[in-house]
């Protein structure tokens, strides 16, 4: 079995992965692993971190996207990191994804500047990176 990682930030840029996932593997061949990452630099000095509080800020994010996946198999994880695509890099290499789907930075013209998550995935993913594309397919 398949296993794709679905990386979700809540955003209705970001679900539109869900529709691709949909779309390009049948629900009795793969297992999706959806995740969303709280970037929080408390994560990393463990000062005032509370994974808890981080679970709680994520549920919303990852029962919209499971939602959309009805009929699938569905693990849903929330991680917390500085440094969101070394986070996700991170969960496809310990599940040993297939691929991982996900949609463009939906961040500003300044931080994509700095550098975009997506990207960073992409240079550094262990597996195929299917990037959505912007426009409905």
């Amino acid at each position: 079995m398949k296993k794709i990682l679905l990386p979700v930030d809540g955003s209705p840029r970001s679900m539109k992965a869900a529709d691709l996932v949909r779309k390009l593997f049948k629900p009795e061949e793969c297992e999706v692993y959806i995740v969303t990452v709280i970037d929080d630099e408390d994560a990393v000095i463990e000062t005032n971190f509370s994974m808890a509080k981080v679970k709680l800020e994520a549920e919303p994010i990852l029962e919209k996207a499971a939602g959309l996946l009805d009929g699938y198999v569905v693990v849903k994880e929330a991680l917390a990191g500085k440094g969101t695509a070394q986070e996700i890099i991170h969960y496809a290499s310990s599940i040993n994804a297939h691929a991982i789907v996900m949609t463009k930075s939906t961040k500003t013209a300044f931080k994509r500047v700095l550098g975009s998550v997506t990207e960073n995935v992409v240079k550094s993913a262990p597996c195929i990176v299917i990037i959505v594309p912007e426009k409905d397919f």
